[in-house]
């Protein structure tokens, strides 16, 4: 999704939640511990979430869940419940194995892969810790699978 998102994070979305905040499409969402998070998203991730909701037939129900299950499991029948974060996490490694990918890609690898990406690409990390909704920075750090890189080593950056 191009957001870094938590699993749960994802599974509580509703339609409603995708939004125009000061000209910028937005997600509200509802943090680890209950706490409210506006994030502006990528447009490319807003039009493929505007796509989605076009083809799934519900993006008129504001107050729905924003992904909901493909067919029924047996568990409820009802179609307006929202996927379950494991479901999630097996969408994401079913395909992950179409393309070809190791066995250990999953949702959340897609959330380190954001932070490391963004990091990568010159986002600040107060900014990166914001979207992930870490609390703290090291939290953030945790997740940066950059490496060493000694082309972009300190001392390179500063000139006298």
């Amino acid at each position: 999704m191009q957001v870094g998102l938590r699993r749960a994070e994802i599974a509580a979305l509703t339609v409603g939640d995708l939004h125009q905040n000061r000209g910028y499409d937005s997600l509200r969402v509802v943090r680890k511990g209950g706490r409210r998070d506006a994030l502006a998203i990528n447009p490319q991730t807003a039009a493929r979430l505007r796509a989605y909701l076009a083809l799934a037939a519900h993006g008129d129900d504001r107050d729905g869940p924003l992904f909901r299950p493909l067919r029924p499991n047996g568990k409820r029948q009802d179609i307006r419940r929202a996927m379950d974060p494991d479901a999630i996490d097996r969408v994401v490694r079913k395909f992950a194995a179409r393309l070809g990918l190791d066995r250990g890609y999953s949702a959340h690898s897609m959330r380190a892969t954001f932070i490391t990406i963004a990091l990568e690409n010159g986002a600040r990390l107060e900014d990166v810790q914001k979207a992930a909704g870490h609390r703290d920075p090291g939290t953030t750090k945790l997740y940066d699978r950059r490496g060493y890189n000694p082309e972009k080593a300190a001392s390179f950056f500063a000139t006298y």
